[in-house]
């Protein structure tokens, strides 16, 4: 695993827990301004994704997880980093194909997109 595809997954995985906690700082820091998330949902923009954490509350007990990882690089500028997701509460296991594409902006790795779809 090279050292770019350590520094994706890591990200992906703060990403994950901030999403457990419903915490909003972390999108707004890491986020591209023309973000982008898919899923059952629609398909919302950074400012709704911003303002749906800030509205919303975490669930204490809610692990994600990622399992059988792969990062594409896109050029120089760009990653996929695509994985199942296993979203557990309690004895409740929920589990997504997820894709989330970066850019490299200012010398730092950015959340350009992000899709989830159910397994």
């Amino acid at each position: 695993m090279s050292e770019t595809d350590r520094i994706l997954l890591a990200i992906e995985q703060q990403m994950l827990d901030a999403d457990a906690a419903y915490d909003e700082t972390f999108f707004d820091k890491h986020c591209t301004a023309d973000f982008v998330a898919m899923g059952n949902y629609g398909v919302v923009d950074r400012a709704q994704v911003l303002q749906m954490y800030a509205n919303g509350s975490g669930s204490r007990d809610r692990r994600n997880r990622i399992q059988d990882a792969r990062v594409r690089l896109l050029g120089d500028g760009g990653a996929l980093v695509t994985y199942t997701l296993n979203s557990i509460t309690g004895a409740e296991t929920s589990s997504w194909y997820a894709s989330t594409a970066y850019r490299r902006e200012d010398d730092e790795w950015r959340v350009a997109a992000i899709h989830q779809t159910p397994v």
